[in-house]
C-alpha cells in the first residue's frame, strides 16, 4: 500500500503535538488594573513562585494543569483565591528595562571617573584634578544602583490585581 504525500504529512503534522495549541490553551494570568502591559502569563510546564494564605514563605513548584477552579501543581492543588503573592522578578518584562538603565548610569559613572583620572594624568602628571569631581561619578554610580534595585518583585493578590485561570478552546 503506497502513503499518499499529503497524507504523510498531515499524520506526521497532527502526530508532533504542533496542532496541540488548535486543542486548548490554558494559562495563568496575572492582571494589575486594566493595562494590558502589565499582564503576566504563565503556562503549564513553568515554575510558579508563590505564598498562599497558609504560609508565609515562597514556595516555587512546577505547574502541571490548569482546570476553572484550581491551579495544579506537582506537589499541591491551589485556587486563586488561597494564593496571597506570586514572585515575578524573573518573569516580568519591565524589570530587564530598569536593570538596564542601573547598569547604564553605573556604567556611565566608571567611563567619567576614568575619563577624569586620564585627563587629570595627562594634562597635570597627577590625580589632583580628580578631588573635584569625584561627586558626579559617584553619584551616577550610587543613583544607577538605586534604579536597578527598583524592580518589581511580586505581584499581591489584593485591590486591582487579579489572578485569572484562563482555558482557551476547552476541552
Amino acid at each position: 500500500m503506497k502513503i499518499k504525500p499529503g497524507l504523510l504529512f498531515f499524520l506526521i503534522f497532527c502526530l508532533s503535538g504542533i496542532w496541540e495549541p488548535a486543542f486548548g490553551q490554558k494559562f495563568v494570568l496575572l492582571q494589575r488594573g486594566s493595562n494590558q502591559k502589565s499582564r503576566l502569563k504563565f503556562e503549564i510546564g513553568e515554575d510558579l513562585t508563590y505564598k498562599s494564605k497558609d504560609l508565609d514563605y515562597f514556595i516555587t513548584d512546577k505547574i502541571v494543569d490548569i482546570t476553572t477552579e484550581v491551579i495544579v501543581l506537582t506537589e499541591n492543588i491551589l485556587q486563586p483565591s488561597d494564593i496571597t503573592s506570586i514572585y515575578i522578578k524573573n518573569k516580568d518584562p519591565r524589570n530587564s528595562t530598569i536593570k538596564n538603565l542601573g547598569f547604564l548610569g553605573m556604567g556611565g559613572g566608571i567611563i567619567f571617573l576614568i575619563a577624569t583620572s586620564v585627563n587629570s594624568l595627562y594634562q597635570s602628571g597627577n590625580l589632583s584634578e580628580v578631588s573635584d569631581t569625584i561627586g558626579w561619578p559617584i553619584g551616577m554610580v550610587a543613583t544607577g544602583f538605586l534604579v536597578s534595585k527598583l524592580q518589581y518583585r511580586e505581584f499581591k493578590n489584593h485591590g486591582k490585581n487579579k489572578i485569572q485561570l484562563i482555558i482557551l478552546y476547552g476541552e
